[in-house]
């Protein structure tokens, strides 16, 4: 089984590639990046984490799914580049999650 600390690596090594940066963000907080791939990966997960993960675990895989989503948040409105990496990006991430959270019985 994957180790929670894999998922928290992988979300931060994701986020850098995608050039996280707050820089010129103008975004309203509705919980959307506004790009179809990372928005299915963070309602599926959500989903997954709320139904099927136990307790003691929810709030720190919660945290992890909350710093990906700023973080794409931000690169989606910082440079065209950073946007353009962001569909990549997400959809690694939920390859990644796919794994990481079969062991609780999700099916992403």
């Amino acid at each position: 089984m994957l180790t929670t600390s894999r998922l928290f690596a992988t979300t931060a090594l994701l986020c850098l590639l995608s050039a996280c940066s707050a820089e010129g963000s103008s975004n309203t907080d509705d919980g959307t990046i506004g790009v179809l791939q990372c928005d299915e990966y963070l309602t599926k997960v959500a989903a997954c984490i709320d139904k099927q993960v136990p307790e003691a675990k929810r709030a720190e895989l919660r945290a992890s799914i909350e710093q990906s989503r700023l973080g794409w948040k931000a690169a989606a409105t910082a440079t065209t580049r950073d946007r353009d990496a962001l569909p990549t990006a997400c959809s690694i991430a939920h390859d990644q999650a796919k794994e990481e959270l079969a062991p609780f019985g999700c099916a992403l």
